[in-house]
């Protein structure tokens, strides 16, 4: 059992990222549309109207999550997009293909986005697991103004956990390139 503002958090976070993410991919599109054909996973018709449906079926789990309607279900679809993010990021890391950008970006310039890596397997593998948890049943406490604030806090830690993060993923993919260089 977790509590409810675990849930809430949970809940919070994955709308602010896919939310997030779909807003990166729209005002990127043909730069994404170009990441997507990179990965070469899709036939090459597939490839606009698919880079044009992510960010569409992100936002509906953003804005999903922010309703609260179907938990599981949500939670559910969240964590199979985050494992088919991460098959198609070790797919194509088994093909050698770590010079292309993840296409998820979040807070970075267009084109910026960090570089096919195991961590961004493993992040996305993570979240999924993070996503999952939501389905976990809560006690009945309510929530109170003490909660809101702990919430407002809690998210704020996240956002900054996460940016961290993908800069530091980054700063790692830009370190290995300039060391390759000199090789």
């Amino acid at each position: 059992m977790i509590d409810p503002l675990v849930g809430r958090a949970i809940a919070t976070a994955f709308a602010l990222l896919w939310l997030l993410a779909a807003w990166h991919k729209v005002s990127a599109g043909e730069r994404f549309a170009a990441t997507l054909g990179e990965y070469r996973l899709l036939p090459a018709t597939w490839t606009r109207p698919v880079a044009r449906l992510l960010p569409f079926i992100e936002a509906v789990l953003g804005l999903a999550w922010l309703t609260g309607l179907a938990p599981g279900w949500i939670a559910s679809l969240t964590a199979g997009l985050l494992g088919a993010y991460a098959l198609a990021i070790a797919i194509n890391l088994g093909r050698g293909r770590v010079h292309i950008g993840c296409g998820c970006g979040l807070g970075a310039a267009p084109g910026d986005d960090p570089a096919l890596s195991w961590w961004l397997v493993a992040r996305n593998l993570a979240l999924g697991a993070v996503a999952l948890a939501a389905t976990l049943p809560s006690s009945q406490r309510e929530l109170g103004l003490i909660d809101g604030l702990t919430l407002v806090f809690a998210l704020l830690a996240c956002v900054a956990l996460y940016s961290g993060a993908s800069q530091l993923l980054r700063n790692g993919a830009a370190i290995a390139s300039w060391r390759k260089s000199r090789d």
